[in-house]
């Protein structure tokens, strides 16, 4: 008999990389940028609107960005 599986937790940085990207249409789980890695801050409006990012880890994002415009790429996440 097998133990059953553990789900793993998602990060809220794979919560928005569910989404397919509206900008670039970038697949889930696929970067919209690959080097440095980051993703379209429309991205991560879509997970929110959708409430898969709380609205803290959302101002956290919008805080570390200098522009802030749809097309704004977001690397790596939030610490």
């Amino acid at each position: 008999m097998t133990a059953p599986a553990v789900p793993a937790c998602i990060t809220p940085e794979q919560a928005t990389r569910n989404w397919r990207c509206p900008l670039c249409h970038a697949p889930p789980g696929t970067p919209c940028q690959a080097k440095p890695e980051g993703d379209h801050l429309a991205r991560y409006l879509d997970a929110y609107t959708a409430g898969r990012l709380t609205r803290e880890y959302l101002a956290a994002v919008l805080a570390e960005l200098v522009v802030i415009t749809r097309w704004q790429i977001v690397q790596g996440g939030t610490s």
